[in-house]
């Protein structure tokens, strides 16, 4: 239909900032219809309408946009210019949310003309919508505690989980860059949901992991004392310090106080086949299983791989590989009386009327009373120890610091100056109990977990107590993608 490809391809080359050689190359192909521009603006459509050019028409699309802008952006994903899901929930429930096209089968005569419409017709399906267990508020308090927080401490990044202990209803999941360093860069607003996809080593929070297995075990009673060796101690390989040189300390002390040789004596009297099978009961070593795309496994080596010095060093956190909803997983464990449960996103998916909902998997891997007596040697590290900037009056906080110092591959070791602070805790007040874990990479002003990490624990659990309308997001099916997304 276009009979002046010239004319066209100046006119709109000029207003849509194309390059009027492109357009007619592409005018003068045999097909019968090709896109010169998409998802263009409402003036820019306007303008083109009022220039009268035969044969060029416009088409309305669908478009996702975030009216929350990015509060849950790197949670939510991304979709392409034809609406396909590429990253975050748009791409694990992508099938789901688009529907299905129809189709029919039609007669025609060799003029084109429509004949017969035969019974074979299939109308097209509305993509579902899925209603997320996000709540929108809980959020925004997390992703802005954590984005303070890592600005303040001028680092790279940083992660924040906020899960139902009961269910694994994840209530927040949110993801921040240093907002100096995304500026400078020119980094765009979606990158990468750390929280689920990146893995580091976790450093003393994860010596939950022995404190469990020596409770269940029932090898040590609080009264126990462990000598400490004055802070620092040989083993195969190296010599392991701690941050301060203790001399004795009680079982609970150790935990307490975060005690690397205490934690490492404790373990040697577990054996490694033991700590091994409590790692791997705990959930470390494998995908939690979230529906997410792209959540690392982690790193575990098998014990037949286990060096003589991997017994003293993997109880505190190093030589094994963790992400973030693993570690908030297992602390739910201690908070829930000893049930390892499923973290997921969706709540329940609608279509056509009917609703599915997404079950809560959970399996008991300690006893109540290992898991009550676990949680008030947490709950002491955040009156007395380590955590003691995560407390808030008023409530029972428990939780574990950790500070792991970051390998570095260019010299062969651990670096003396690049850290990940972490720190996971829970609300015991709450019904059920929450779990908040925050974990903040290469922080620059301070480095330990008790003071980068465990102040964001602090500020959400202050706001997540008294809160008690949850509300839900809902990220729509093919009806919405027309007009909107929504955090």
């Amino acid at each position: 239909l276009v009979e002046d490809a010239g004319r066209v391809s100046a006119s709109l080359g000029e207003f849509l900032d194309l390059l009027p050689r492109k357009i007619e190359e592409k005018l003068k192909k045999k097909n019968r219809f090709v896109w010169i521009k998409r998802k263009i603006s409402w003036e820019e459509k306007e303008h083109i309408q009022s220039l009268g050019l035969k044969g060029v028409g416009i088409l309305r699309e669908k478009k996702r946009f975030y009216p929350e802008k990015d509060l849950a952006l790197s949670l939510l994903g991304i979709v392409d210019i034809d609406n396909r899901g590429l990253e975050g929930i748009e791409l694990f429930y992508n099938d789901y949310l688009s529907g299905k096209q129809g189709w029919a089968r039609i007669l025609q005569d060799s003029a084109s003309r429509r004949v017969l419409v035969s019974s074979e017709v299939i109308n097209p399906q509305k993509g579902a919508d899925i209603t997320l267990t996000v709540d929108a508020q809980i959020q925004y308090w997390a992703k802005n505690y954590l984005q303070e927080a890592v600005d303040k401490f001028d680092a790279l990044k940083g992660g924040a989980v906020v899960m139902d202990a009961a269910t694994g209803k994840i209530l927040a999941l949110a993801n921040c860059l240093n907002s100096e360093i995304k500026e400078k860069q020119n980094i765009g607003r979606y990158f990468k949901n750390g929280a689920v996809c990146d893995m580091f080593e976790p450093g003393s929070v994860f010596k939950v992991v022995t404190l469990i297995a020596s409770l269940d075990l029932n090898l040590f009673s609080s009264n126990d004392h462990i000598f400490c060796e004055k802070g620092a101690m040989k083993i195969p390989g190296t010599v392991l310090n701690d941050w301060k040189p203790y001399g004795d300390l009680k079982f609970n002390e150790v935990f307490m106080k975060s005690s690397n040789i205490g934690v490492a004596k404790i373990a040697f009297r577990l054996s490694p086949s033991v700590l091994n099978r409590y790692i791997r009961k705990l959930g470390f070593g494998e995908r939690s299983g979230i529906d997410f795309p792209g959540e690392t496994p982690g790193s575990l080596k098998k014990l037949s791989n286990w060096s003589k010095t991997s017994g003293y060093i993997i109880p505190i956190g190093q030589e094994i590989g963790v992400n973030l909803i693993q570690l908030v997983r297992a602390f739910a464990v201690v908070a829930n009386g000893g049930y390892l449960v499923k973290p997921h996103l969706a709540d329940e998916v609608c279509s056509w009327g009917f609703c599915r909902a997404s079950p809560s998997e959970k399996k008991q891997v300690i006893s109540s009373d290992v898991a009550r007596r676990a949680k008030d040697i947490l709950v002491s590290v955040v009156e007395e120890g380590t955590g003691r900037l995560a407390k808030v009056e008023g409530l029972t906080i428990g939780g574990k610091t950790g500070t792991a110092q970051k390998y570095d591959p260019d010299i062969g070791r651990y670096s003396a100056s690049k850290y990940r602070a972490t720190f996971i805790g829970f609300i015991a007040d709450t019904e059920p109990p929450v779990v908040i874990g925050v974990s903040i990479d290469e922080p620059g002003k301070s480095h330990f977990g008790g003071v980068v990490a465990a102040p964001v624990v602090r500020e959400i659990a202050r706001k997540i107590a008294p809160y008690l309308n949850y509300r839900e997001i809902r990220v729509s099916g093919a009806e919405s993608r027309k007009s909107s997304g929504t955090n």
